[in-house]
């Protein structure tokens, strides 16, 4: 059913239908990257897949920022506000806010051809409108173009004098010098050409969406890149559970589209990828180790690059957290800013190690206070042992050019610094149990089972980064005890997983 509306003079003659939708701007960006997800997600919401918390603190953080930008025109009025409880309801408020000659309306909802929309900030301007979607990125990608276009779709559908849309988004080159600038924080960017040339396409799309909301039986789409473009499906588990043991799309450094080729082509697991295909020595690697059931060890290669570390030797691993906004003096916006490290030391010819801990005060500038307390923390000549050195390296350089006069300290201490990772990567050491990967997360439990992040209250660096960034906002003060001793259990086992590798290594050069 397509709802009619009619062109206005006045927004008291804006005519909005009062009925139910099919569609929503999120549900319209679900069916154009699979129509599968999107008659999953009306139909079997329960088979979704748990939301990981990386993804919630994405979410989050883009409710913030859309809440931010609301002060580049402040004293609106929202329409999804208490008494409203559903989002139909903003439709029959911004009806009656437009008509009453509201300046500026939040979340401003409008239905047109059964789908719904609801407009970040909507603008008046002049005998018109302008509309802003806000997005807490530094870029944007085609799904928000695609989101802007529908939604300026259904705005002049439902009769809106549109005379501009605008998706507005993080500005990368904004310094904060001073009080948070909101103008030069944002940027806007005119989607109406786009828009315009997309009205049949866009209409097409709503078309054959609605048929699949109705169909009988769930859409045959196989699996592909699509699963992970424009944003990784959270129906997954239902196409990619019944995949084997060893599966192609674990092969390691070659690109999707490839795993895919192979596995059109019948070629469902790693061992079974022909001798003659074209891929990176890792992969090879891979392949060896899964089709022989053992571990691939270069001995020779692996006691030269221990012999560095038969002297005490200090574990070292940095947390940092990079605010959408920036918080502090010069700072931009998802500058990486170090707030916790965990370093264990090893003695030489000791099993047993020690341990510190550090994290800063949640809510000011945490790098004196962390600089400080590493400086100190790692003096002396000591070889430093991080996983991926280029994250540590890269905090370091940070540092250094944010304070140059601690820079020849931080230096002395960048020298000192070794990669865990290097055996893995150069392939000295390879275990099938690693399924393709060198990361940490892969290789800790591949060669040390009995350590894991599964079941961890925080188990991933990226859910860490966002515990941290809300921790001052927490005013519960056993929560707030909580979620310290949650990021420094997650930081140890970082470092001491670390520990464990090098000990599975030194026995493996032996």
């Amino acid at each position: 059913m397509r709802f009619t509306f009619f062109p206005f003079v006045s927004s008291s003659d804006i005519l909005f239908p009062l009925s139910s939708y099919q569609l929503s701007k999120s549900s319209y960006i679900r069916g154009l990257q699979c129509t599968k997800a999107l008659f999953l997600f009306r139909h079997y919401p329960h088979l979704r897949d748990p939301i990981p918390p990386s993804r919630k603190a994405t979410f989050n953080r883009g409710q913030d920022v859309g809440v931010l930008a609301r002060q580049l025109f402040p004293g609106g009025v929202d329409a999804m506000a208490k008494p409203a409880t559903r989002s139909t309801d903003a439709v029959e408020r911004t009806k009656v806010l437009m008509a009453e000659g509201v300046e500026v309306i939040y979340e401003a909802g409008f239905i047109y051809d059964d789908v719904l929309v609801l407009v970040d900030i909507l603008v008046r301007d002049g005998a018109g409108w302008k509309a802003y979607e806000v997005k807490s990125s530094l870029r944007l990608s085609p799904a928000y173009f695609n989101d802007a276009a529908l939604q300026y779709y259904v705005l002049k559908g439902a009769g809106v004098a549109l005379t501009d849309f605008y998706l507005t988004h993080i500005h990368g080159d904004y310094v904060r010098v001073g009080a948070l600038n909101i103008q030069q924080l944002f940027k806007h960017v005119s989607i109406v050409k786009t828009a315009t040339e997309q009205t049949e396409l866009i209409a097409k799309r709503i078309a054959d969406l609605k048929h699949v909301l109705v169909a009988t039986q769930t859409p045959d789409v196989r699996i592909g890149e699509h699963c992970f473009y424009p944003y990784e499906c959270d129906f997954k588990s239902q196409c990619w559970s019944r995949l084997p043991e060893g599966n192609i799309f674990l092969l390691t450094g070659v690109p999707r589209r490839e795993q895919m080729r192979l596995f059109e082509q019948g070629v469902k697991t790693v061992d079974r990828v022909a001798d003659s295909e074209d891929v990176n020595e890792l992969a090879k690697l891979q392949i060896k180790t899964w089709r022989e059931g053992n571990k691939h060890i270069v001995r020779e290669e692996l006691k030269n690059w221990l012999l560095d570390f038969q002297t005490d030797v200090l574990f070292l691993d940095i947390e940092n957290f990079m605010p959408a906004v920036p918080r502090f003096e010069n700072t931009r916006p998802f500058h990486a800013l170090p707030f916790a490290y965990s370093l264990h030391e090893r003695k030489a010819n000791e099993k047993n190690t020690t341990h510190k801990f550090f994290m800063a005060e949640p809510g000011a500038d945490p790098r004196v206070a962390f600089i400080n307390q590493l400086l100190l923390d790692t003096a002396g000549e000591k070889p430093v042992l991080v996983y991926d050195a280029s994250a540590e390296k890269n905090t370091l350089s940070l540092l250094k050019k944010a304070f140059p006069d601690r820079a020849a300290e931080l230096e002395q201490l960048n020298k000192r610094i070794h990669d865990l990772m290097l055996p893995f990567s150069k392939g000295w050491y390879h275990d099938a149990a690693m399924n393709g990967s060198i990361s940490l997360k892969s290789v800790l439990p591949a060669l040390v089972p009995e350590l894991s992040y599964t079941n961890m209250r925080i188990g991933s660096g990226s859910h860490a980064m966002a515990v941290y960034e809300k921790l001052d906002q927490e005013t519960d003060l056993f929560s707030q005890a909580e979620q310290r001793d949650a990021l420094e259990e997650y930081c140890r086992l970082d470092t001491f997983g670390m520990v464990k590798i090098l000990e599975v290594l030194e026995a493996s050069a032996l």
